[in-house]
């Protein structure tokens, strides 16, 4: 309703009182229906980014010797989440009294999560692990953090060919870009090289996904047999696979990201065209064990525990079985972000992912931190 000045005098004034009382007729003739709150942006951002998930676990299969495949479905029977094939998701759950997060890449391409079935490939080599594959029945819930990560393709970032280089569970990332490919929701080239100790350990068939522009090279280091590469991955047997339009992503153990990065820079491959999952921060190795008493403040809520200090403090909060906020685990992703309120502590300047301001004002993150003294810590509150 549009207020119009006036060269007349005074005439503002009685047009500014009409139009206070067209305003109230309005209001008095406007019918009590309740205002559209969502509109279809709301919608897009809460598909996008839906917080936790509940799911369950739908169905567990052995893949290899070590390796078993987690099928999950939302508890609703509704979609997962859109995701880029390579990332990750962090699964939740009560174990006995700990409370732990775990994450762990999908190997289900985007449109299968969307159709209702994601999976994972869990490897046994944890308390988390040892959980999902032994104890955890079908049907058991869990809580899915929202897909996560940059560990995948980018058009603008990298080559036309990947070159993936993966060993153990670090294929995982690797099986979803395949995935991807063959549906159509991701256009480049792959070339998986996979080492494995033998066939046993070799948790996807090769055959399946050989075609429709993705090659498959397993190489065994304890094994020889027909239409399987022996010994190592080695200079020799990267540069068969590398050309002028080649990136090259490696999934795995820190031990195999050295040996690698030093066999590429024998054959002066740019570093630049180099990328790595990070690994989750494991136990710090110390002279001594020592144990430390953490105090947790979680909004009104406050907690004591003990932390040693070879072990990173979300492991201790996870040992307490405090829900405590985590997501990469390696410090990267700022998502633990947290408050010290006194004490000291150490972080490995490789895991430290800290902008200054956090440094200057005593921000950690909780998942790459390791208590140096008795501590006091202002942690987010999770709501899965």
């Amino acid at each position: 309703m549009a207020f119009k000045r006036s060269n007349i005098p005074g005439e503002d004034i009685r047009l500014a009182m009409e139009m206070t009382a067209k305003r109230r007729q309005l209001i008095d003739e406007t019918p009590a229906t309740p205002l559209v709150y969502e509109y279809g942006v709301n919608r897009l951002a809460k598909a996008l980014h839906p917080g936790f998930v509940k799911a369950v676990i739908a169905d567990k299969t052995p893949c290899s010797a070590d390796c078993v495949k987690i099928t999950l479905k939302a508890e609703d029977g509704g979609e997962f989440p859109y995701f880029r094939a390579g990332q990750f998701v962090t699964l939740s759950c009560k174990a006995g009294e700990s409370f732990l997060n775990r994450p762990y890449s999908v190997i289900s391409s985007p449109g299968e999560a969307l159709a209702g079935k994601l999976e994972i490939m869990v490897q046994r080599k944890g308390i988390f692990s040892t959980f999902i594959i032994d104890e955890a029945p079908a049907g058991t819930e869990l809580w899915l953090g929202e897909p996560s990560g940059d560990f995948h393709h980018d058009d603008i970032r990298d080559k036309g060919h990947i070159l993936a280089v993966a060993g153990g569970s670090g294929v995982t990332p690797f099986l979803s870009m395949m995935k991807a490919i063959r549906e159509g929701s991701e256009d480049f080239r792959m070339t998986l090289v996979y080492g494995a100790r033998t066939r046993d350990h070799i948790p996807f068939d090769p055959d399946a996904f050989r075609g429709d522009g993705v090659d498959v090279v397993v190489v065994l280091s304890e094994e020889e047999a027909d239409g399987y590469r022996s010994g190592f991955i080695t200079a020799d047997l990267l540069k068969e696979y590398i050309d002028d339009d080649t990136s090259v992503f490696m999934c795995g153990p820190d031990a195999m990201y050295r040996f690698v990065r030093g066999e590429l820079e024998g054959l002066g491959f740019d570093p630049t065209r180099i990328r790595q999952e990070r690994n989750s921060v494991g136990d710090r190795k110390v002279d001594e064990i020592k144990v430390f008493r953490l105090t947790v403040h979680i909004r009104d809520a406050v907690y004591e525990l003990d932390a040693p200090n070879n072990e990173t403090l979300i492991t201790a909060l996870e040992r307490a079985g405090i829900p405590a906020v985590v997501r990469c685990r390696n410090g990267s992703c700022g998502f633990c972000h947290s408050r010290v309120i006194n004490g000291e502590y150490f972080i490995d300047t490789k895991d430290d992912f800290r902008r200054s301001a956090d440094k200057k004002f005593n921000y950690i993150h909780p998942c790459s931190t390791y208590p140096e003294s008795d501590m006091e810590i202002d942690i987010p509150i999770m709501n899965p």
